[in-house]
């Protein structure tokens, strides 16, 4: 008998340090607990842009600034 082990699941890229949204404001790391907060329905800005995209022109949100090929990434 053979036992087959569940290989974890990888964990996603570390976010881009510049990468805010008003949970992670007030919450710290554990936004997502924020009773407000609702995936897919957040106002993420660039701490260097102060807007909703970063300096490379690029959208920025959890799942793009994820990407250590723009020009601006900087690991958290």
């Amino acid at each position: 008998m053979s036992e087959t082990t569940a290989q974890p699941a990888p964990l996603p890229a570390p976010r881009c340090i510049h990468l805010r949204c008003k949970s992670l404001v007030v919450y710290g790391e554990d936004f997502e607990q924020d009773p407000e907060y609702q995936a897919g329905c957040v106002d993420w800005w660039c701490v260097l842009t102060m807007k909703g995209e970063g300096p490379d022109g690029a959208e920025a949100a959890m799942e793009l600034c994820r990407n250590r090929e723009r020009p601006c990434w900087r690991e958290y």
